[in-house]
């Protein structure tokens, strides 16, 4: 069993390739060793390189006694979340000069899988002031820009409170030295995908409803016409 970045959980690989190499001291008694594998998710056919090593001296009682701590890696790093399924239609939804926001999400989980959560928590923020700038106007604060974003009505005032523990948050990375834990880390990501949801997501599903809703009409038979008694 194995984590698989596609599919986004647990599930049975296949080992396709291993070596292990063990070493051992001669003048004290110790020990331990490595292990590199070549995995496939038995799911997706994913690969995924995994790295195992322990060391005699390092251990944890269990109901079985002493066992030794296996520390495990795998390669590329992956975050305990999957990434989203939209497809292209990010890409669909973004202006040309906005292209840079596909690439900078997915940097985003993988900063999550190298832990590097303050980089993680930076590029959130980039890309929610971004987002918020650009349909409010790069004028007054962040929080005056969420206030015109609700009176707009492109996000509710309860969007913006998230929105603006997101920045602030993203701003203490970037300025003040704050390494975000882990689950404070996926709330911003949270945040941050339900921001690019609502300004560009749901325009296209509403667009694309309303051409199937068009062409439904189009292929659907019309009522006869009522005879005058």
């Amino acid at each position: 069993m194995s984590y698989c970045r596609q599919c986004g959980g647990e599930r049975r690989h296949s080992v396709l390739h291993e070596f292990t190499k063990t070493w051992s001291e001669d003048d004290a008694p110790i020990d331990g060793g490595d292990t590199w594998s070549t995995l496939e998710c038995g799911g997706c056919s994913t690969i995924t390189f995994a790295h195992q090593s322990w060391f005699s001296e390092e251990w944890e009682m269990t109901d079985q006694g002493p066992q030794p701590i296996i520390r495990r890696h795998l390669y590329p790093p992956s975050p305990a979340r999957k990434f989203p399924e939209w497809g292209g239609d990010l890409y669909l939804s973004l202006l040309p000069e906005e292209m840079w926001i596909v690439g900078l999400h997915r940097d985003l989980y993988e900063a999550i899988g190298i832990g590097a959560r303050s980089l993680a928590a930076m590029g959130a923020r980039a890309i929610v002031d971004h987002v918020v700038t650009s349909r409010a106007g790069d004028y007054g604060s962040f929080e005056e820009k969420l206030k015109r974003l609700a009176s707009k009505q492109l996000i509710t005032e309860t969007h913006a409170d998230t929105l603006l523990a997101a920045f602030d948050a993203g701003s203490a990375a970037a300025h003040r030295g704050y390494i975000p834990p882990d689950q404070d880390v996926f709330i911003l990501l949270d945040f941050t995908e339900a921001l690019l949801d609502q300004i560009y997501l749901k325009p296209l599903q509403t667009k694309r409803q309303a051409e199937a809703a068009a062409a439904l009409r189009l292929n659907t038979p019309q009522r006869p016409a009522r005879k005058k008694p």
